[in-house]
């Protein structure tokens, strides 16, 4: 799908993205920065920290995010911006959404822009993550 940026009105929903961050995701990720508290790989270590079992890291809450955003876009601009609020952890293997609305479409240096409000959706259905992000059209 791709948006045709003349198209876009403050209040237009993004289409839901629905996940299921598994823990071997959650691995990968890790490895690939080269982190590994154990919080998010071993149930035993995250419930003796408090949390419900291993947990989605935050930065990568974050890529999903974007990666919700870069799909909507579908190639018809670019995101500059991405910026989230953490408010309660997401278990591995959970489904979460990723829901998302346009707040405002503007002008800015000669580019059409429009600012999203994001969220990813617990199973419960309540946010996890509350999120903002800027696009910029072609």
């Amino acid at each position: 799908m791709t948006v045709d940026s003349s198209s876009i009105h403050e209040g237009d929903e993004l289409p839901l993205l629905h996940i299921q961050p598994s823990l071997g995701m959650v691995i990968r990720f890790c490895a690939l920065q080269w982190t590994f508290p154990v919080f998010f790989y071993d149930a035993d270590a995250a419930r003796a920290a408090g949390l419900p079992g291993t947990i989605v890291p935050g930065p990568l809450k974050v890529g999903l995010l974007y990666r919700a955003v870069d799909e909507w876009l579908g190639g018809a601009g670019w995101v500059r911006q991405v910026r989230a609020a953490h408010r309660r952890p997401d278990p591995t293997d959970s489904p979460i959404d990723i829901a998302g609305r346009v707040a405002r479409v503007y002008e800015e240096g000669g580019k059409r822009r429009a600012d999203l409000e994001l969220a990813i959706i617990n199973q419960e259905g309540q946010p996890s993550v509350r999120g903002f992000a800027v696009v910029e059209f072609h």
